[in-house]
């Protein structure tokens, strides 16, 4: 089972009906189906939102050609050390996963530069051969696509960047949490009914009298894991803390 896996028609899901319809599951993909024409398949490894976050946002970046905004988010990653240690984390610890986070910015980068070199050189190429009846079409590179392609398959490789990347955004995401408390704090309540903190859990850790939780714990358990599931509360996090923009 891939990671991420390829586009597809949105109305083309044939194993849904092999799905629970937990929670209304399959009546929310129902109303996405209607809005969207394709989507990506993730590996439901509990991994997904952040992995899903990580590929959407590399993907876009590459896409749109977004120069300034791969600097902005690279140069906000790359000075992000000083603030995740000041939230209780050891440098040696998130080092190497900081490092991929960046390479993979460079990396977005690199092959934006090599689309665009691409589509100026072969804008230049047709010029030249605009009246050459032996013209073929399919002789032309197709930059973004190949560019497209070295992005999936590096995003694909299992117990490499994409994994490495979504641990780190998974500290991005506790750090938001643990700078901004009166922001988060509120959508964490003991009495809360969100799954991706019970009542029970909550509970051990009251702060007094007021319902609310400890954010040290509720990342500890509940963040920083690989394989734990995303709430509402950890995607207004990430998406706050990147400046980014989550439909």
């Amino acid at each position: 089972d891939a990671l991420i896996h390829q586009y597809q028609s949105s109305s083309s899901s044939d194993d849904d009906d092999d799905l629970d319809d937990d929670n209304g599951f399959l009546q929310s993909a129902k109303l996405l189906a209607e809005k969207y024409t394709h989507l990506r398949r993730v590996r439901g490894d509990g991994n997904c939102y952040y992995r899903a976050f990580l590929y959407a946002l590399a993907e876009r970046l590459l896409r749109r050609m977004e120069g300034e905004e791969i600097s902005r988010l690279k140069d906000k990653v790359s000075n992000s050390m000083e603030w995740i240690c000041g939230n209780g984390y050891e440098a040696t610890t998130i080092d190497m996963f900081h490092e991929e986070m960046v390479d993979l910015f460079d990396f977005v980068a690199a092959l934006a530069y090599d689309v665009d070199s691409g589509n100026h050189h072969n804008h230049n190429h047709n010029n030249n051969n605009n009246n050459n009846s032996n013209n073929n079409d399919n002789n032309y590179d197709h930059p973004l696509e190949d560019a497209l392609s070295k992005l999936h398959e590096r995003l694909n490789e299992e117990n490499a960047t994409s994994d490495y990347c979504t641990w780190f955004l998974r500290i991005l995401t506790a750090s938001q949490l643990k700078s901004h408390p009166d922001r988060y704090l509120p959508f964490l309540s003991a009495d809360s009914t969100d799954s991706s903190f019970t009542s029970a859990a909550a509970a051990t850790d009251r702060l007094g009298n007021d319902g609310t939780v400890d954010l040290s714990v509720f990342c500890a358990r509940e963040v920083e894991p690989m394989g734990k599931e995303c709430g509402m509360v950890q995607v207004a996090a990430l998406a706050e803390c990147l400046g980014a923009r989550v439909v």
